[in-house]
């Protein structure tokens, strides 16, 4: 994994962003009983992913290797929608 990072060009910052992956994670998890901590994680790993996606691009990447931050970056902006309409409907 160190080499992905190190070829991704974010070989100082794995920590951080490992930091962050877990605990927007555990952020999904906890937002399963509150759900404003859902809404904030799912969009910070929505976005997260969507950068992944675009430093694949940059890395000129093929689309096998772009699929999975595609689809995390699908799944938690279909978790952020739907827990933005929930909580914000009247």
């Amino acid at each position: 994994m160190i080499a992905e990072y190190d070829r991704w060009g974010y070989l100082k910052h794995r920590h951080s962003i490992g930091s962050l992956q877990f605990f927007g994670g555990l952020g999904l998890i906890l937002g399963l009983f509150l759900p404003d901590i859902m809404l904030v994680a799912s969009f910070a790993l929505t976005a997260m992913m969507m950068v992944a996606v675009l430093v694949r691009i940059k890395i000129q990447d093929d689309l096998f290797k772009m699929l999975p931050a595609i689809f995390y970056a699908l799944v938690n902006a279909f978790l952020f929608y739907n827990n933005f309409l929930f909580s914000y409907r009247n």
